[in-house]
């Protein structure tokens, strides 16, 4: 128990406060950070027998939860995008307007070397190594949601930790749904395209010293 407690602490409050901390001197390395994390988390997921594997990968239902997700996304995200629009004009589309190439490089890479790390380490990696800690699956989806945003204190403004715990419950809600891997990286896939598309990837960038 007390092991468990202290892994989580050390990954989830700890590392993400140090790397608040040290932001100017490891800025170039959050991707690299992230990858070294996922890939522990990874290598402790798979070295325990009980981790159903099969997680990584099954697409049971995809169909049913993808209409589920765009029942949840279209309007929300409707009224979202007409709020930028309104409060913020300046940043509404700025990237597919302005900057059109770096806007498709970034859709293509983003899922790959951002959402998929996040979704091992935040939902999958979570939910089963702390259920002996946590046995309420209620209790690890509001901690998971509320270190999700924690995380994201590194972009050093309140709307990137609101956007994170936001979509840290979408995300820990659809994987107690599913307890599959592949659909929750779909939904943040597509909620993460979609604020970098409306102006909002603005406050999920990293602020220069």
């Amino acid at each position: 128990m007390v092991k468990l407690w202290s892994e989580l602490i050390i990954l989830f409050v700890a590392l993400p406060i140090a790397v608040l901390y040290w932001i100017n001197h490891v800025a170039d390395w959050l991707m690299p950070i992230l990858a070294i994390v996922c890939l522990f988390c990874l290598c402790v997921l798979l070295a325990d027998k009980q981790f159903q594997r099969i997680r990584l990968w099954h697409w049971e239902d995809y169909g049913r939860h993808l209409k589920s997700t765009l029942k949840l996304f279209l309007p929300w995200a409707s009224l979202l995008a007409l709020c930028v629009y309104l409060i913020k004009p300046e940043l509404f589309l700025h990237w597919p307007i302005n900057e059109p190439w770096m806007w498709v490089v970034t859709l293509l890479v983003y899922p790959v070397v951002s959402v998929i790390p996040q979704e091992i380490i935040f939902r999958t990696f979570f939910f089963h190594r702390y259920k002996r800690i946590l046995p309420s699956r209620n209790a690890r989806w509001i901690l998971s949601t509320f270190v999700f945003g924690l995380a994201h204190l590194i972009y050093g403004n309140w709307v990137a930790i609101i956007i994170s715990w936001c979509g840290g419950a979408i995300f820990g809600y659809r994987y107690m749904q599913t307890n599959s891997t592949p659909i929750v990286v779909i939904e943040h896939a597509i909620w993460g395209s979609f604020l970098f598309t409306i102006g909002l990837g603005s406050y999920l960038v990293v602020a220069g010293p």
